[in-house]
């Protein structure tokens, strides 16, 4: 019988870790938001007003990579299979913004500071945005049109909307908060201070008479 040595198993240890990393393939990399359309991208943006999304907040312990899951009591667990390919609050803006600019085809949507002052800009404050353990998606947010300089709020409204995730799996959850993003831009366009794009398709809102935007 072999006699059993002690300090191979400093030597081994690499090894050992080495095997475990082998055999764990890498977490998958997930973006909210619909693929952006190249004709989109191309669009001329001189003569159209500007409208600055500006960063969307998210509460804190959501503001991650991970890819989390709440389930019937206050627990949260993070995907071990998937990661957001930047934190949540930047994936909600880009993917906001561009479902903005889709339903918004005769403004100019930035998330940055734009080269000309905006006319208007749009703050969103997301309160949940989470996954139940039976794959329900809410997310609530509350948001403001406010003036170009952003001195002043023009319309204020809150919003909860439900997406059923078809199961838990990384990209169930990604397509069904993307879902429901989008429901988001199409409730935030009917609400516009431009009476013109007010009468958009989906979640529709009556015109309130407002200013152009």
């Amino acid at each position: 019988m072999m006699a059993f040595r002690p300090w191979l198993l400093p030597s081994l240890a690499p090894l050992l870790l080495m095997v475990a990393c082998a055999s764990t393939p890498p977490p998958r990399l997930y973006v909210l938001g619909d693929p952006a359309e190249p004709a989109q991208a191309m669009k001329v943006q001189s003569g159209r007003p500007v409208v600055r999304l500006l960063p969307v907040s998210v509460p804190e312990y959501l503001d991650t990579r991970e890819i989390l899951h709440r389930d019937r009591s206050n627990e949260v667990t993070a995907s071990s299979t998937g990661l957001w390919a930047e934190r949540l609050s930047v994936g909600v803006t880009d993917a906001l913004a561009a479902s903005l600019a889709t339903h918004l085809p005769d403004v100019v949507i930035v998330t940055g500071q734009p080269d000309v002052p905006p006319s208007r800009q749009i703050m969103v404050d997301v309160q949940q945005f989470e996954i139940g353990a039976d794959g329900r998606c809410l997310l609530t947010a509350r948001w403001d049109y406010v003036s170009g300089n952003g001195g002043k709020v023009l319309h204020r409204e809150s919003d909860s909307l439900v997406e059923q995730a078809a199961q838990l799996g990384d990209a169930s959850v990604a397509a069904a908060m993307t879902r429901a993003i989008n429901r988001l831009a199409m409730r935030i366009v009917a609400a516009s201070p431009n009476p013109e794009i007010a009468n958009v398709g989906g979640d529709k809102k009556q015109a309130r008479g407002r200013p152009g935007i």
